[in-house]
């Protein structure tokens, strides 16, 4: 029970914000299909600018969050504008899209290591109590900002499911000439969507670093578990994401609780998704879902 307990705490707190950045990803892979490995920098710029505006500025972290997420929402709107959507218009295939987004990081990732430097960067939280949770000490602002996540989190899921901007997000992405048969604009929603996964994602950037610290790797470093625990959800709901996010998170802790390395930890949890992904797709074929 002591070894579960420390698991659920250690994988809520520390990869919380893998459920943000997944939430994000996803919503663009589900309008789109697109797989935008640049969207890892995304993470990192409100990483970044979070850690500037609570270092240079003295805004509290959580008061710094509004223009790191504001800032990641508007780079993201402006990739779309100068790249996805011409490469759409131009008929690009899925691969070379995919090719576009990665050099497009390589681009982002490198120019953000050129502004801010190569030594790590650290946040001001200064110092705070430490609470026994389920027999595991983990700081008060660790808790609050695990508080932070979740309801952000639920308070973006309820937005998809709920709101009437929510309603024509799911519509454009199920059919898009029925959606604008319906009266639905493309372009807008579109827009809307790119901002808020942009939000999403530099809201998550800064949580993962004033967690440990923040560096031009950061968000590249996230990229491959964001990137898988989409793929296991599926495109189904972004429900779906929470939850495969959340697990995610708990099983890499406990890894990391019996394995003497993180690395191996990584290899093993890799392995389980390629083996999940791989039962789901002959099961898929067999009843012809493909």
């Amino acid at each position: 029970m002591e070894f579960i307990g420390e698991s659920i705490v250690i994988g809520l707190t520390q990869h919380a914000p893998l459920i943000l950045a997944a939430m994000g990803f996803a919503l663009i892979y589900r309008l789109t299909g697109t797989i935008n490995v640049a969207y890892s920098e995304t993470l990192t710029l409100g990483a970044y600018f979070g850690m500037w505006v609570n270092t240079n500025l003295g805004w509290t972290f959580y008061f710094s969050l509004i223009p790191a997420g504001l800032l990641a929402g508007l780079l993201s709107v402006g990739t779309y504008f100068a790249f996805f959507r011409p490469a759409k218009l131009r008929g690009m295939g899925a691969l070379e899209v995919i090719i576009l987004s990665f050099g497009l990081s390589i681009f982002l990732r490198y120019g953000l290591q050129f502004v801010f430097g190569y030594p790590v960067r650290f946040y001001d939280v200064g110092t705070t109590t430490t609470y026994r949770i389920l027999g595991t000490g983990v700081s008060a602002f660790r808790v609050m900002a695990l508080a932070s996540v979740l309801i952000l989190a639920v308070g973006l899921y309820l937005f998809i499911q709920k709101s009437s901007y929510g309603l024509q997000i799911r519509a454009l992405a199920s059919d898009e000439d029925l959606a604008k048969a319906s009266g639905i604009r493309p372009l807008f929603v579109t827009t809307l969507i790119w901002f808020i996964a942009g939000v999403a994602g530099g809201l998550a950037g800064a949580f993962y670093g004033v967690n440990s610290n923040v560096s031009y790797l950061l968000g590249w470093r996230q990229f491959l578990f964001i990137f898988l625990v989409v793929m296991v959800a599926g495109r189904k709901s972004i429900g779906s994401v929470i939850i495969a996010g959340a697990a995610t998170g708990i099983a890499l802790a406990a890894l990391n609780l019996r394995l003497s390395q993180s690395l191996y930890a990584q290899l093993v949890l890799i392995l389980a998704f390629m083996v999940i992904l791989k039962v789901r797709g002959r099961r898929m074929a067999e009843t012809g879902k493909v």
